[in-house]
């Protein structure tokens, strides 16, 4: 479970980088991020699946950031957005792709393991 001192919760933080943040996209996920005190948020709408589906996208993405956040900088708030094509899919496949985009956003402190 991740801590929740990393989570996001609140509408208008969500809004917030949703409105001003950069975003990138993988296969699976998308990402909004935005500079502020190290915290996470996870969406995955009925795009992805009934709610079932919804909650394991959910929990796959989130476990990928438990696992790895101390390889994240501190001062960065992201927002990750599950996509329909992660149905059905690896954990291992997930963390790959969203290590990737990760590393690709210059959010890393140092080089991930997966490489």
């Amino acid at each position: 479970m991740l801590q929740r001192k990393f989570r996001l919760r609140r509408k208008s933080s969500f809004k917030t980088i949703f409105k001003e943040g950069r975003n990138y996209s993988v296969k699976y996920v998308a990402m909004y991020l935005i500079k502020g005190p190290k915290r996470f948020g996870f969406i995955a709408s009925k795009k992805v699946g009934n709610s079932v589906q919804r909650n394991r996208a959910r929990r796959l993405m989130r476990e990928v950031i438990r696992l790895h956040i101390s390889e994240i900088r501190n001062d960065i708030q992201i927002i990750f957005i599950a996509r329909a094509r992660i149905k059905g899919v690896s954990f291992i496949e997930v963390e790959r792709y969203m290590m990737n985009m990760l590393k690709n956003a210059n959010t890393l402190i140092k080089v991930s393991k997966l490489e």
